[in-house]
């Protein structure tokens, strides 16, 4: 049996990006482990007009990070992945010592990450030190879109010796989103995994029970499951980055992978 670790910056960028191969890993025997990164409550203190706003369109306006824990073990499950989720607060509740927001408008998530997060970066470097060896494999998202939790979480990433898996991140490697400034695409080689078609609606239905989340993307469940369906036709399946001098998975990935 094969052991996976599965970054996750958010409640649901692992299962939106990964959610199919997930599927099949776990029901070929393998041991899926989610890690969401951003996991965390927001620290004390008044939100930033930018946080609020996107509580009111997330609709969790009462304790939002605790809705979206609800919503991602929910989901995890559904895959026969393992959850775990760490107490960093997402960027949109980052603050400095001074109390100031790190990042205070959409534009500002989407750039360049703020000095203060070093910090998280070195943090997660020695928990995944910790947390993983030479018999895991650890899968890690590109960061397309450049969101700056999932700049971050490569970054730490690649800090590790242990060699790395990488996943396009959904909807952004849909919608034509490229990489941030700084983290080209590493060398490597593609894997397209073809999934079975309850393996694709496994997906999709373990995507949709982030409620919260969905509307930011998708008009509905039914848009979602079409939009992954049409993206792995076009995929040829569900596609990774194996990274040079990185090791095949057999077991986890299959025979079609190498």
């Amino acid at each position: 049996m094969g052991v996976l670790v599965v970054l996750s910056p958010h409640l649901d960028d692992a299962v939106f990006s990964c959610g199919g191969w997930m599927a099949q890993h776990a029901s070929a025997g393998d041991e899926v482990r989610v890690l969401t990164i951003c996991a965390g409550d927001p620290p004390p203190g008044p939100l930033s007009s930018f946080a609020e706003a996107l509580h009111l369109r997330w609709g969790t306006a009462v304790a939002p990070a605790s809705v979206r824990r609800a919503e991602d073990r929910i989901a995890t499950g559904r895959l026969g992945a393992l959850a775990r989720q760490l107490d960093i607060p997402d960027a949109i509740y980052r603050m400095a010592e001074d109390g100031t927001h790190l990042y205070r408008e959409e534009t500002a998530i989407f750039g360049a990450l703020h000095a203060d997060d070093s910090r998280i970066i070195e943090y997660l470097e020695r928990l995944l030190s910790q947390a993983c060896d030479a018999s895991t494999q650890v899968v890690c998202p590109l960061a397309i879109g450049g969101h700056v939790d999932h700049q971050l979480t490569r970054k730490a990433a690649e800090r590790l010796d242990l060699g790395l898996w990488y996943y396009y991140d959904l909807p952004y490697a849909s919608r034509g989103g490229g990489l941030p400034d700084g983290l080209g695409m590493p060398a490597g080689e593609a894997v397209i995994l073809p999934l079975a078609q309850e393996e694709i609606e496994a997906w999709a239905s373990a995507a949709a029970e982030y409620r919260s989340q969905i509307g930011s993307f998708w008009s509905d469940a039914d848009h979602l499951l079409r939009e992954l369906i049409q993206l792995h036709d076009t995929w040829g399946g569900a596609r990774l980055l194996l990274a040079s001098g990185s090791r095949p998975y057999a077991r986890a990935f299959g025979p079609q992978a190498l």
